[in-house]
């Protein structure tokens, strides 16, 4: 008899975080994958294992007695295979843009280190493009991959979508009517082109969307799309910014995502590592941590 270790590993998830939502979000799954999975569970043990108690999610008694047997046994499997992962694991830097790094990796990194307790990761800042210095870091992420001598991983490609306060969100007129964006101001970050023209970005989103930029917008510009999301924050008007430029919580509390057209603005973001030290292991871990991360960022972020 075969033994279904996913949906048992799944259910672990589940019990430990009395939240399907949240071990969907560790697992870099969806939560109706994890649904899917203890469903399957429940059918091949012909018992329930969780209960809901208005908002609450809870063990039944059988899925109680379930998951003291398999607790500890668990446990124990997931520190085995983490040490034999991360084998000559040890310390590891990466360097990759400010804003990125204030705005996604550091809200991010604990994960990694729950996962991986033997990585020592150092964040650094990259401060221009091309200085891929062993001296600097250990890998990059990165726009503009060297040509060779590195392993290069693709992570995302950027697109950039309206983003605004709750409260401008509750004074638009038409949710899905890009025209009705120019009743607010239209914040501009300057450097996302390479030509830097004031208000491009506005001007190719409209052109998106199969539209002009509307003659009465009023266009604010900015130097960084950090400085357009500050702005937005503050209700000063309605920014173009990429999912890896806001937090979940200023997601979930000062700036929601208007559901409209997003902009493709040519910039790809890689991982790249020198080939002579592609291998190591900590840096292995690290670049496939982070291509789950950003899938599982991405699909977050998809009406």
């Amino acid at each position: 008899m075969s033994v279904p270790f996913r949906s048992i590993h799944y259910f672990a998830m589940v019990a430990r975080r009395s939240s399907f939502s949240k071990a969907a979000e560790e697992l870099f799954v969806s939560q109706s994958a994890v649904s899917h999975q203890i469903k399957l569970l429940e059918e091949r043990l012909g018992q329930a294992l969780f209960i809901r108690k208005g908002r609450q999610l809870l063990l039944t008694a059988a899925g109680e007695a379930f998951y003291q047997n398999i607790e500890e046994p668990l446990a124990h499997i997931e520190r085995e295979f983490s040490q034999l992962q991360q084998g000559d694991a040890g310390f590891v830097r990466l360097a990759s843009y400010g804003s990125l790094a204030v705005k996604w990796l550091i809200p991010a990194v604990d994960r990694f280190r729950q996962r991986y307790p033997n990585v020592d990761l150092t964040l650094t800042m990259l401060t221009e493009d091309g200085g891929f210095e062993r001296a600097l870091a250990d890998c990059f992420i990165t726009t503009q991959p060297p040509k060779s001598g590195f392993e290069v991983t693709h992570l995302y490609d950027e697109y950039l979508y309206p983003y605004c306060s709750y409260d401008i969100r509750s004074r638009l007129q038409d949710l899905r009517d890009p025209s009705a964006l120019a009743a607010f101001p239209l914040l501009s970050a300057t450097y996302t082109f390479a030509h830097g023209t004031p208000g491009y970005d506005w001007k190719m989103w409209f052109k998106q969307g199969g539209m002009r930029l509307p003659s009465q917008a009023k266009v604010h510009h900015f130097s960084h799309l950090l400085l357009a999301a500050e702005a937005a924050k503050h209700s000063h008007g309605i920014a173009l910014l990429n999912e890896f430029m806001t937090t979940q919580r200023e997601r979930e509390q000062e700036l929601v995502r208007l559901p409209m057209h997003g902009l493709n603005t040519g910039d790809r973001f890689y991982f790249v590592a020198p080939s002579t030290l592609s291998n190591r292991s900590s840096i292995k871990v690290l670049r496939d941590w982070l291509v789950e991360l950003c899938q599982s960022q991405q699909a977050m972020s998809r009406y």
